[in-house]
């Protein structure tokens, strides 16, 4: 039997297991998935499970995407362009990041018909996740991307001729009523909290968050009830889930999955 984790810290909230053991039952797949709090400190721990066989792939979460790349012998090109991993695995004696987020945003924002080209995106957030929805956004042709960040300077290190920074303090001058915002921080996972001010919300907007557990957080609930196009993270961590099990077993496993079913069967069981 195969055995794979998702690794990170906070971890509780996380539904990787109840989505990879739901795939894997249903193709009669031999392994089994779980969930591993684990600090910075413990990675060089998880790596050496990794290359003796004890751990067969892992999903990397928040806060490890960016740090775990020191830990690598090799890393995807385009994981490096973007500057974080979310899956490893194994090929020979060597450990391979790779990152699916950015896939699994772009799948998302196409199922739902959510057109980003030539439009200028509002991101709130400059961690792993936030460069992963960043690069996503450049392959559809945005035309400018608003970055919102707390601390200012981590921000700025994403700084080029598409993607502009400012702090959150600055976000009554620069969201508009039609804006797309996107938030990509944890803010709203654990609380009520809204990354931003609610007041600045409008029913002429579009507003994602990749938050899926709760499926509705403060924001878009908000959103729901002003009658704002919203869509959770949901979309985009099943198509990142779906890449990661194709990486680590060599074959095409969405055609193999009944999407809806595997989606519904999430919804019925996330709080």
């Amino acid at each position: 039997m195969k055995h794979f984790a998702v690794i990170g810290n906070p971890i509780e909230h996380s539904f990787s297991p109840n989505l990879h053991n739901y795939v894997y039952k249903s193709l009669y797949i031999d392994a089994i998935y779980e969930k591993k709090k684990v600090f910075e400190n413990d990675l060089p721990q998880i790596m050496g499970d990794l290359k003796t066989g004890a751990l067969n792939g892992v999903n990397v979460t928040i806060p490890h995407k960016e740090n775990v790349l020191d830990n690598l012998d090799e890393i995807n090109p385009r994981a490096k362009i973007i500057g974080a991993v979310n899956v490893i695995h194994k090929n020979g004696d060597k450990l391979f990041g790779n990152n699916t987020d950015w896939f699994g945003f772009s799948m998302s924002l196409k199922k739902n018909g959510i057109e980003v080209k030539n439009k200028e995106v509002i991101v709130l957030g400059a961690g792993g996740t936030s460069k992963s929805i960043i690069y996503a956004l450049m392959q559809t042709d945005v035309k400018k991307i608003v970055l919102l960040n707390r601390t200012l300077q981590k921000a700025k290190e994403l700084q080029d001729d598409i993607v502009f920074p400012f702090s959150l303090d600055d976000s009554v001058q620069l969201i508009k009523n039609d804006s797309i915002i996107i938030n990509t921080t944890s803010i709203g996972m654990q609380s009520e909290q809204c990354p931003i001010d609610l007041g600045l919300l409008h029913k002429n907007q579009t507003l994602i968050d990749i938050i899926y557990t709760p499926l509705e957080t403060t924001m878009l609930r908000f959103g729901n009830s002003i009658g704002a196009k919203t869509l959770n993270g949901l979309d985009m961590f099943i198509y990142q889930a779906l890449a990661s099990m194709e990486l680590w077993f060599g074959e095409d496993i969405s055609k193999q999955v009944n999407f809806t079913q595997l989606k519904t069967y999430l919804e019925n069981n996330i709080c």
